[in-house]
């Protein structure tokens, strides 16, 4: 995990190695990825989330300072 600052933004990217594969998805009672990047949305700002290239997963997100 790293968290830094660029301007007044705040921002946290999270990356996991891939693991052994699980037994398959959990129900939840939240929304997921999906939901993050609405809550972001609503502050300007972002999430991005995907796999890496050696096959991890990688969430990305950007929070923008109130510049005050």
């Amino acid at each position: 995990m790293t968290i830094g600052r660029d301007g007044d933004a705040l921002e946290i990217e999270v990356t996991d190695t891939g693991g052994v594969p699980a037994a398959g998805p959990r129900a939840g009672g939240g929304r997921g990825l999906m939901g993050l990047r609405e809550r972001l949305a609503v502050y300007g700002g972002t999430l991005e989330a995907g796999p890496t290239a050696d096959g991890g997963f990688r969430v990305r997100a950007r929070i923008p300072g109130s510049g005050a």
